[in-house]
């Protein structure tokens, strides 16, 4: 019998891809995947076997809307694709979950951590992760006093909200920057302080409180973690090739330094099935984790086309199966392409 799966958030840009490989799985036949999204042209629309439309994960309808879904169509397994859709689906996970219906996520109480940034490094700190330096700015004056800290050390400065996903709203506070350099579609700003403190502070002002943090160092690697019971069962290093956008194309390696400090997060937080970790270099070219995503990785697949099945096990971990060990895959690059598709029935949706 086949399995029913409904995937949140199906406007990334890979999603067709995870789309595709939830339903090609060799080992797990007769995959259907349902889509819901926020924005009604969402790209993943047309590549599952139902769409719908739904509200934001913030909002008190998203949950009702969910689980008309599931009682509809006898939904098996529902994976969050954002932090606001991880986090109200675990809160409500008495009115959704069944004895045969799971969500892909860890308790609420967990998730509420993973989605602060001042929480999670907080829990970090107490179980000896190493961290880079940073502060938590309710104001002003604290954001200019660590700043000068932070400086003080001969290091730049990253200003970010406790609170976000997708790289929004980050602020890079560089001494030898004379003008603003935008980068990944704006959501990220590098910047000198006379500039921040003209321009910028009023805006900063109303992502309070916010992280103040020295500026790590290229490469940015995605750290796919699939877990179970609080053991890192897979992890897989994507070094991206552009630091800045997760999905311009990665490098798919084997990093035990990484893999080490994964080892230590899923057993701080006793996770169980897939999540993303980030994580850029100190000045000693040592990892240094920023922060801890609630909920797998939008570009999840990039892994899955390097040879490493995290679809297929999340499945496996759904059924209690067990899960097969994979070879160590030598470096791939793995680059995203353009297809062209011709729909030529376009069912209503």
């Amino acid at each position: 019998m086949g399995l029913k799966v409904l995937l949140t958030c199906v406007g990334g840009g890979l999603s067709s891809q995870a789309v595709r490989f939830l339903k090609e799985s060799k080992i797990h036949k007769n995959i259907k995947v349902y889509g819901v999204d926020m924005n009604p042209h969402a790209p993943g629309k047309y590549f599952v076997d139902y769409f719908q439309k739904v509200s934001n994960g913030k909002s008190k309808k998203f949950t009702s809307q969910i689980k008309k879904i599931c009682k509809k169509f006898n939904i098996d397994l529902i994976i969050p694709g954002s932090d606001e859709d991880a986090l109200n689906l675990s809160k409500n996970k008495k009115a959704i979950e069944t004895n045969s219906r799971k969500i892909a996520c860890v308790s609420f109480n967990i998730i509420r951590i993973l989605s602060d940034k001042y929480k999670t490094y907080k829990h970090l700190e107490k179980n000896n992760i190493s961290l880079p330096i940073w502060y938590r700015a309710k104001n002003k004056k604290e954001i200019l006093n660590y700043i000068k800290k932070i400086n003080a050390k001969n290091k730049d400065v990253v200003i970010k909200p406790s609170a976000s996903r997708g790289g929004r709203n980050v602020y890079v506070i560089s001494r030898k920057a004379k003008k603003e350099i935008y980068r990944n579609n704006g959501r990220e700003i590098e910047l000198n302080l006379s500039l921040m403190k003209k321009k910028y502070l009023k805006e900063i002002k109303k992502f309070y409180p916010v992280i103040v943090m020295e500026k790590l160092y290229p490469p940015c690697f995605d750290f796919d973690m699939l877990c179970k019971n609080g053991k890192l069962i897979k992890g897989v290093s994507r070094r991206r090739i552009n630091p800045s956008v997760p999905n311009d194309g990665h490098f798919v390696e084997n990093r035990k330094d990484i893999s080490k400090i994964g080892e230590k997060i899923a057993k701080i937080f006793k996770l169980t099935w897939l999540y993303d970790c980030d994580f850029m270099l100190d000045n000693k070219q040592k990892p240094k984790i920023i922060e801890i995503n609630p909920r797998m990785s939008g570009s999840a697949s990039v892994s899955i086309a390097a040879g490493i099945p995290l679809f297929d096990d999340l499945i496996s971990i759904y059924k209690n199966q067990k899960i097969k060990k994979n070879k160590f895959i030598k470096k791939k690059i793995i680059l995203p392409s353009i297809n062209l598709f011709s729909i030529k029935k376009l069912k209503k949706r």
